[in-house]
């Protein structure tokens, strides 16, 4: 079962993320995720996350998808005018890449060329317009394609990123835009999860919570400093009492998505460098008596 097929019936899906190689060796990518296998319902190939440079996201994806993973190829709007994206989608999906989400980028001033000169002619919503037309048959400007598309389109949600109104209200123009499953920004308390979920679900598109891993109170405290409303005191509080931060981080991590099987459609781990705790955890879900039952 794909993962369109997987989100459309309603299971609980399991997504993670692969950065490309600062380079051309993406055998040690494939290599490292091999645990895996079997395990995760696809991988977000990211887009330069960070502003940083790293081989780009569709070959990367194509190496995935010809060593039996499936892909969720990530493309932002930073790099590439409208003539590129559209050609970058119809490239994916000719090599046989369905799964896309789009957005908007990191500003360049964020990472480690901040010379480098941003693009932005679309933002993530414009983008995942263009995708639905690419769907329709038809190119931006209204030309005809010679061959079909049939893009699976997702997009992010940040409930952190300033007023909830307008990014409610961005989300739901994703939604009706053409996304079909949503990915969050990390979320670390449950009830925020519930309430993000229960809002993704009534705008018409499956959501995926997002979860990242803290390593460090050092860590929590750049991410509060991002967004003072991401990290909860309570994780800061116990990332202080700890023996082993890294170890709480991850624990606290895996207790949150244990708890989304209840609520959401799936959960979306970012940054995964504990490949065999992560495949323990898939497997306590796929044996989960909640999981099994509802789906």
């Amino acid at each position: 079962m794909s993962f369109r097929e997987k989100v459309a019936t309603g299971k609980f899906v399991i997504t993670a993320e692969v950065a490309p190689p600062r380079g051309t060796d993406y055998t040690s990518v494939i290599k490292a995720i091999e645990p895996l296998k079997g395990k995760v319902d696809a991988f977000n190939v990211t887009d330069c996350q960070r502003s940083m440079v790293r081989m780009a996201p569709l070959p990367m994806a194509k190496f995935l998808k010809d060593s039996g993973y499936e892909p969720i190829l990530q493309l932002t709007c930073r790099d590439r005018n409208r003539i590129a994206l559209q050609a970058e989608l119809l490239g994916a999906y000719a090599l046989g890449i369905e799964n896309v989400c789009l957005m908007t980028g990191d500003f360049t001033t964020l990472g480690d060329q901040p010379d480098a000169k941003p693009v932005f002619d679309l933002d993530s919503v414009q983008l995942i317009e263009v995708a639905s037309t690419l769907n329709s048959g038809r190119l931006m400007n209204g030309k005809e394609l010679q061959g079909r598309v049939d893009l699976f389109i997702g997009a992010v949600y940040n409930p952190f990123a300033g007023p909830e109104i307008l990014q409610v209200w961005k989300l739901e123009k994703k939604i009706k835009a053409g996304a079909k499953f949503i990915q969050t920004q990390p979320i670390y308390d449950v009830e925020l999860a519930r309430k993000v979920s229960d809002l993704i679900y009534s705008l018409g598109a499956v959501p995926v919570v997002g979860i990242l891993p803290i390593k460090s109170l050092k860590m929590a405290n750049f991410m509060k400093k991002l967004n003072p409303t991401s990290v909860p005191d309570s994780l800061i509080e116990g990332l202080e009492r700890a023996s082993n931060p890294a170890t709480y981080g991850w624990d606290f991590a895996v207790d949150v998505a244990k708890a989304c099987i209840e609520f959401s459609g799936g959960v979306h781990f970012m940054l995964v460098g504990k490949v065999q705790e992560l495949a323990s955890f898939i497997d306590f879900v796929k044996n989960h008596r909640d999981y099994n039952g509802k789906f």
